[in-house]
């Protein structure tokens, strides 16, 4: 069984959704890096901070995908889930292995696919 999650970095490029999901982690015990709201911030904190799992917003606004931001932390062999309001279907990235989160998003859902991956 891997350990369980302590540092979550979290990408949503809505700045209420981000602090708010942000605010409950912490809540639940979590530490939050981040929250990133730009996909250049992102890929910076991506290639060299420290955390143990990321939230990912699919679209990051302006025809803008978290998908480099994915591709850096499946090189860097850490786990992921999408945050969307898209249907898995809709995501022409998704790899058969990414965990899916619907929006509008459970607590309990999200703290338990934290916790899976």
């Amino acid at each position: 069984m891997s350990p369980v999650p302590k540092r979550i970095f979290i990408v949503d490029d809505e700045a209420l959704i981000a602090f708010e999901m942000a605010d409950t982690l912490e809540d639940l015990g979590f530490e939050v890096v981040g929250p990133s709201m730009h996909l250049d911030d992102a890929l910076d904190l991506a290639q060299e901070e420290e955390f143990d799992v990321a939230c990912l917003d699919v679209n990051l606004g302006k025809g803008k995908t978290s998908e480099p931001i994915a591709r850096i932390l499946r090189e860097r062999g850490i786990p992921y889930v999408y945050i969307t309001a898209y249907e898995p279907s809709q995501i022409k990235f998704l790899q058969n292995e990414d965990t899916v989160v619907r929006k509008p998003v459970s607590m309990k859902e999200l703290k338990d696919a934290l916790l899976a991956s």
